[in-house]
C-alpha cells in the first residue's frame, strides 16, 4: 500500500488540487461536507493511478516518437491560440464589470481591521495581559456600569454595544482575551494568558461590583464533546459567585456562525450568479447548541440567558449581508462593525441595558 501511494504521489499532487477546488466551486454552500470529501479523495486516487499507469509511466520508460510536421504545426496553431485568448482576455479586464467591482469590495475583508473595534492592545487582550485600568474596568458614579465580559466573541460587541446605549446613563466596561473562555476558575483554564485572565477578573469581582455584566464567548468551541457538561457547570459556578456578590448576569448564547469565511463564500457565490441562500452558510450547529445552553441554564433572579440565533436568525434564515452588501461577518463569524450594531440593536431591548 506505501509502495502503490509513493508510485502514484506525484499524479495524485498533480490531481488533488483542481478537483477539490472545482468541486467545492460547484457546491451551493461552497464548502465540502466529510462525504464530499471521502468521494473525492476515492476519486483522486483512481484518477492518479490512470494518469501514472497510462500517462506518466509510458513517457518514463517508452521510446520517445519521432516528431512530425504535423506535430510541429498543431503546436504552433495551440500557442498562437492560447496567445490571442490571453490577449482578448488582458484587453476585456481592463474594464471592471459589476461582478468584479462586488468582489473587490468583498476582497477587503481579507485584511479587515478589528484593532479599533475591539480596542485591541488595551481592552481586548490577546496575551495575558493586565488591562488598562481606567479606560477598560473603571466605574462612574451616578451611571449603570455593564462589563462586557469574554473572548473575541464578546470583543465583537463592544462596537454595536456602543452604538446603541444611551451614553449619558450607561459606562461600558470591557474585559476580552482572545481564546479565553471567560471563567473565574482559573485552574481550570489551558494555558497561562488564560489563568492570567481569570486571576484577574476573580480579583476585579471581589473588589467592585457593576450593574450588570454581559458574558460572551465561542461557546461552539468550548462545548466541542465532550466537554459541554463541564462548560455548563464551570458556567453555573461563575454565575453564582457573581450572583452572589449583588450583581446581575446576562449571557449571550452562540452567535451567528458560517461554514468558511462569509466575504469569500459571497465572493464565489457571485462569481457563479447565484443566490446566496442562509441555509447554505450558516453552520447548523449554532441552533443545537442554543437549544441546549438554553435549557441548562434557566433564568433565574440576577441572570438571563439570551439567544442570539433568536433574535437575529428568525425561523432560522439569518442574514448574510446588511446595509447594501456588507457582510454581516468578516471572517467565518466575527462581526463586521456594521454587523455589530446590526446584532445589538436587535438584543439591546431585551438585555436589561439603557439604549439611546
Amino acid at each position: 500500500m506505501i509502495r502503490f501511494f509513493g508510485q502514484i504521489s506525484y499524479s495524485l499532487y498533480l490531481w488533488h488540487w483542481p478537483l477539490f477546488t472545482f468541486a467545492r466551486f460547484s457546491k451551493t454552500s461552497l464548502v465540502l461536507d466529510p462525504l464530499d470529501q471521502i468521494e473525492l479523495c476515492a476519486l483522486t486516487v483512481a484518477i492518479s493511478y490512470l494518469s501514472w499507469r497510462f500517462v506518466e509511466q509510458p513517457f518514463r520508460l517508452g521510446s520517445p516518437a519521432p516528431a512530425s510536421r504535423a506535430a510541429f504545426r498543431m503546436a504552433g496553431l495551440a500557442t498562437t491560440a492560447l496567445l490571442a485568448g490571453s490577449a482578448g482576455g488582458i484587453i476585456l479586464s481592463q474594464t471592471p464589470s459589476g461582478a468584479d467591482r462586488d468582489a473587490m469590495m468583498l476582497d477587503v475583508y481579507n485584511s479587515y481591521d478589528v484593532g479599533p473595534i475591539y480596542r485591541a492592545g488595551s481592552c481586548f487582550r490577546y496575551d495575558g495581559g493586565a488591562f488598562d485600568d481606567a479606560r477598560c474596568l473603571g466605574a462612574v458614579a451616578d451611571k449603570q456600569n455593564v462589563l462586557l465580559w469574554g473572548d473575541s466573541y464578546a470583543a465583537q460587541y463592544y462596537h454595536g454595544l456602543d452604538h446603541t446605549i444611551d451614553r449619558a446613563r450607561v459606562n461600558l466596561l470591557q474585559a476580552t482575551q482572545a481564546a479565553c473562555m471567560p471563567t473565574l476558575n482559573a485552574s481550570a483554564q489551558g494555558n497561562a494568558s488564560c489563568r492570567s485572565f481569570a486571576g484577574q477578573m476573580d480579583a476585579f469581582f471581589r473588589d467592585r461590583k457593576p450593574d450588570l455584566v454581559i458574558v460572551s464567548a465561542d461557546w461552539l468551541e468550548y462545548a466541542r464533546p465532550p466537554r459541554f457538561d463541564g462548560m455548563i457547570a464551570d458556567l453555573n459556578q461563575t454565575i453564582a459567585r457573581i450572583n452572589a456578590t449583588g450583581v446581575a448576569v446576562v449571557l449571550l448564547g452562540p452567535g451567528v456562525q458560517f461554514r468558511s469565511r462569509l466575504p469569500s463564500m459571497l465572493m464565489r457565490a457571485q462569481l457563479r450568479q447565484i443566490d446566496p441562500l442562509p441555509q447554505d452558510f450558516v453552520l447548523p450547529d449554532i441552533f443545537g447548541l442554543d437549544r441546549m445552553m438554553k435549557a441548562a441554564l434557566p433564568a433565574h433572579e440576577k441572570f438571563s440567558y439570551i439567544s442570539v440565533v433568536d433574535a437575529v436568525c428568525p425561523a432560522w434564515q439569518c442574514p448574510l449581508t446588511i446595509d447594501g452588501g456588507i457582510p454581516l461577518a468578516w471572517d467565518h463569524a466575527h462581526l463586521t462593525a456594521e454587523g455589530s450594531v446590526y446584532v445589538m440593536e436587535r438584543l439591546m431591548p431585551i438585555s436589561g441595558v439603557e439604549r439611546k
